[in-house]
């Protein structure tokens, strides 16, 4: 059957609770510093897989069985946001569905580029994510061939990429009977609040300034314009779009070698890529000036002792990474390789009796690079690494065939963001590309002889 005529089937659709109360002494959960720091957004992803022969079909009552003992252990994950610094602990679970799609496995993934609204259907509503304080929402679609796709929509309150991957490996040990975890072990939220005490809530008046003392020198009938940078609002007409590309190993080895310099003699796969996307990108503006990503960091190993790997929280910080557009490619890994390297002094910065000023310090540093580059040539790199986990949400089936991070709609919040996942075909190690970006600069990359010879279009 043509994707085009598939057809997903609400089987079921109900609230899955823990399975044990959380104590009452755990029933106001306080954020940490960081993750007071990020505004809550609803972040979409998909997990496609086959179903391998003589493996039997999924079982939704023990997946719900086990999803209720793995909030236990997770159990601010099952409670409600009552604002950026309080989660209340109240057991009222979150969404699940499951669904039927009367189509092969194969012929979606072999067309995923044409599903357009379609792609929405395999997701849970969005419905309460945010208003309502839902911390997660997920749905199990199974095809008639016994392959099945796993979306999620997550808020971000009290869970980087880490932290999700932790949460459904942990849902999947279970049920899949794996001895990773011992059942109704609580997992640990506290380290990251004990590494980074929260700050006292601020209201919202007291927000406003943050931008205001970075405008731009004062410049005669310039007025209007200066509000406008100083306010971090940006008006792009442009379409945003989605586009996926495959860097394979054999081109991760060679741009390798292209980024070689004095300065990193020894610079890694990710910088490399990175590097590489980050200059193909800009290659595309006609103007001259200065470029910035932002990069997500885990700070866990960062940390002075480390913290724990499957401690929970938004337990990263972002490289603020600076460049001249015109850059070549060894320097713009040299600015990458600088900035992640400075990480550890941020962590111990928001460990100090003036982590609220360091906070807002990098906000302040963030905003001004926004404003130089205009917001147009500011972009982010986030990395799906394989030591995330997301590679290893597995139910039994292996690992996933194809994971998209996104539903039918590219929002404003994933403009300019590359998300770099990793992957192991028949030739090695490579890299997906998700690239969010202006219809224009999608275009020029699709068109580039130069950025095609390391990477091929797929999606």
């Amino acid at each position: 059957m043509e994707p085009s005529k598939m057809e997903v089937k609400i089987i079921s659709s109900e609230t899955i609770k823990p399975s044990s109360p959380t104590p009452s002494h755990l029933r106001k959960y306080t954020l940490s510093l960081l993750d007071q720091k990020y505004t809550p957004i609803v972040v979409p992803a998909i997990l496609f897989y086959e179903r391998p022969q003589g493996v039997a079909p999924l079982d939704m009552d023990r997946l719900r069985t086990c999803l209720s003992q793995t909030l236990t252990a997770f159990y601010p994950l099952a409670g409600r946001a009552e604002s950026r610094d309080v989660i209340i602990c109240n057991d009222e679970g979150i969404p699940f569905v499951e669904a039927h799609v009367d189509c092969e496995l194969s012929s979606v993934v072999k067309s995923l580029s044409s599903l357009g609204s379609d792609l929405r259907s395999f997701y849970p509503p969005r419905d309460g994510l945010l208003e309502g304080g839902i911390q997660f929402a997920i749905q199990m679609n199974v095809f008639s061939c016994g392959g099945f796709a796993f979306a999620w929509y997550c808020t971000h309150n009290v869970t980087d990429g880490t932290s999700t991957a932790n949460f459904f490996r942990y849902w999947t040990a279970l049920y899949a009977q794996r001895s990773e975890y011992a059942v109704q072990d609580l997992m640990d939220f506290n380290s990251v609040v004990t590494a980074f005490p929260p700050v006292p809530p601020r209201v919202p008046q007291e927000e406003k300034p943050v931008t205001t003392e970075l405008k731009p020198e004062k410049q005669e009938g310039q007025e209007k314009e200066e509000k406008k940078k100083s306010s971090f609002n940006f008006s792009f007409q442009s379409h945003i779009v989605a586009r996926s590309f495959l860097i394979k190993s054999k081109a991760v080895a060679e741009l390798k070698a292209k980024s070689v310099s004095e300065e990193v003699p020894y610079p890694s796969r990710f910088e490399a890529v990175s590097a590489f996307l980050w200059k193909s990108i800009v290659s595309s503006s006609t103007t001259e000036g200065k470029t910035m990503i932002n990069m997500p960091v885990n700070l866990r190993p960062r940390v002075d002792p480390p913290l724990p790997l499957d401690s929970v929280g938004n337990i990263f910080e972002n490289a603020l990474v600076q460049s001249e557009k015109k850059a070549e490619l060894h320097e713009f890994v040299a600015r990458i390789r600088g900035s992640i390297s400075k990480m550890k002094d941020f962590a111990t910065e928001y460990q100090g009796e003036k982590r609220e000023e360091a906070k807002d310090a990098h906000w302040k540093r963030f905003i001004k690079a926004v404003i130089e580059c205009k917001g147009k040539d500011a972009y982010v790199i986030s990395p799906w690494y394989k030591s995330s986990g997301f590679t290893d949400i597995d139910f039994g089936f292996g690992t996933p065939i194809r994971v998209v991070p996104m539903d039918d709609v590219v929002n404003h919040n994933q403009r300019n963001t590359i998300m770099l996942m990793e992957f192991v075909d028949s030739d090695g190690d490579g890299f997906e590309a998700w690239m969010f970006l202006e219809e224009e600069c999608i275009k020029f990359l699709e068109s580039n002889p130069e950025f095609l010879a390391f990477a091929s279009p797929n999606f």
